[in-house]
């Protein structure tokens, strides 16, 4: 790419006190330093190539080409060598604010939306064979990570100590999978689930016991029924099991 120099009113070729050089022919430097290399691949406004600077009837610097990427110059018209800056900043400056993706963030961002969870529909591709998100979390049980509500009400939940709380909306289907705290396992609930065994119909506790709060039936199971006690019990039926203890 190569930058603009010169065409503006203050590039002029002039001597140490300032006056103009009309006609002066002056050469192009990449340096202000002894050794500098001087310039010679230039281009003129038309697109003709030059080696060397001429100033005009007025002694201004007419439009020219730098080299290729070089977007400092220095000029000499014999009273030294004095920096020059690109005159099409402001021009591309503002083809480049202009522009759809001047600074490749666009494209940057749709990659990574690419891999981001959807707000709604589309498919996310997990990663093989790494863990596709990972939360830390406290571990108080008190914060959720996961929840569904409808504004008011949180119903399915998964809590930040690994507890899974199922509550589906309407009819009441709740159940708690992973809550030690009051010794259980497994907690079903007929209203809204909780980890206590308070009003469950079901419950599997850390030492392995099952306790209902109905009948438990069962292929190997029948029609059995198990009492105890000091009487035997009313109406019995056959299958029926009396383990008799003195009150």
């Amino acid at each position: 790419m190569r930058y603009l120099f010169g065409g503006t009113t203050d590039t002029a070729a002039e001597t140490t006190t300032g006056a103009r050089l009309p006609n002066a022919t002056g050469t192009v430097w990449s340096s202000g330093a002894a050794d500098a290399t001087q310039l010679t691949d230039l281009i003129d406004i038309n697109g003709n190539p030059m080696s060397m600077l001429s100033a005009d009837k007025n002694g201004m610097v007419p439009g020219f080409y730098g080299p290729d990427g070089v977007r400092y110059l220095w000029v000499d018209f014999g009273s030294g060598r004095y920096m020059m800056l690109p005159s099409d900043t402001v021009t591309r400056l503002d083809e480049h604010v202009q522009g759809l993706d001047p600074h490749g963030d666009r494209s940057y961002t749709n990659a990574v939306f690419d891999r981001a969870l959807p707000k709604a529909g589309g498919t996310v591709d997990a990663p093989s064979q790494r863990d596709w998100l990972t939360v830390r979390v406290p571990g108080d049980g008190v914060g959720t990570v996961y929840q569904l509500t409808d504004g008011t009400t949180a119903f399915t939940r998964l809590f930040n100590n690994g507890a899974f709380h199922i509550d589906t909306m309407g009819a009441p289907t709740s159940l708690a999978l992973g809550t030690t705290a009051a010794g259980n396992f497994i907690t079903a609930h007929t209203g809204r689930s909780t980890p206590s065994s308070t009003g469950s119909v079901f419950t599997v506790k850390a030492d392995g016991s099952v306790t209902s709060a109905g009948t438990v039936t069962g292929t190997n199971i029948g029609s059995a029924r198990v009492f105890s006690g000091a009487t035997p019990p009313d109406n019995p039926q056959v299958g029926d099991v009396w383990v008799m203890y003195a009150e």
